[in-house]
């Protein structure tokens, strides 16, 4: 069982100034629901990786599954169990942009993620994620650089436990 959430709005921003944002992973942590800091070995493209840290320590290894310069970036990522698809995307609109964030969950362990609960703490994050994306676009002061993600909630602690133990008690998933 899959499932995938998502979260859009239009708003008059520029879809340029978005875009910045998804291509600069130094920024993520500034709007990212889940991220401390974010990093790749040079510029954004097809089949690269980033390096993500999530709020709880894990550092993920995320592949670009797409990259649409200007429109959309798609990350993979592949913790215990589980197939993790983040989709970012900006479009223009007659009074600025539409911004959609999603998050798509599939593998062998889709169906107890969202038995616990994981989708309505997620769908409120990324709506927050989208309004983060939104003001930053429009200020680059807006939101403070050494801000902290969201606390992790209790779904989020058991689950990243688990995951924690089926990978040995290491905090970087393999690549």
């Amino acid at each position: 069982m899959a499932w995938t959430i998502e979260a859009v709005r239009d708003a008059d921003v520029e879809p340029a100034a978005v875009w910045r944002l998804y291509a600069d992973p130094a920024t993520w942590s500034r709007w990212g629901h889940n991220s401390t800091w974010a990093r790749a070995e040079g510029p954004l493209v097809l089949g690269g990786t980033v390096d993500v840290r999530a709020n709880y320590g894990t550092i993920y290894h995320c592949r670009i599954r797409r990259f649409e310069e200007g429109h959309a970036l798609e990350l993979v990522v592949k913790p215990a169990g589980l197939t993790i698809i983040n989709v970012y995307e900006v479009s223009p609109t007659d009074g600025g942009s539409r911004v959609r964030h999603a998050f798509e969950v599939s593998g062998p362990l889709a169906r107890p993620t969202r038995w616990i609960g994981l989708h309505r703490l997620y769908r409120r994050q990324l709506a927050e994620e989208v309004e983060a994306v939104i003001a930053l676009a429009k200020d680059p002061a807006s939101i403070d650089p050494s801000r902290t993600p969201a606390p992790v909630s209790r779904p989020e602690r058991v689950w990243h436990g688990i995951g924690r133990r089926l990978r040995g008690g290491r905090e970087s998933q393999r690549r």
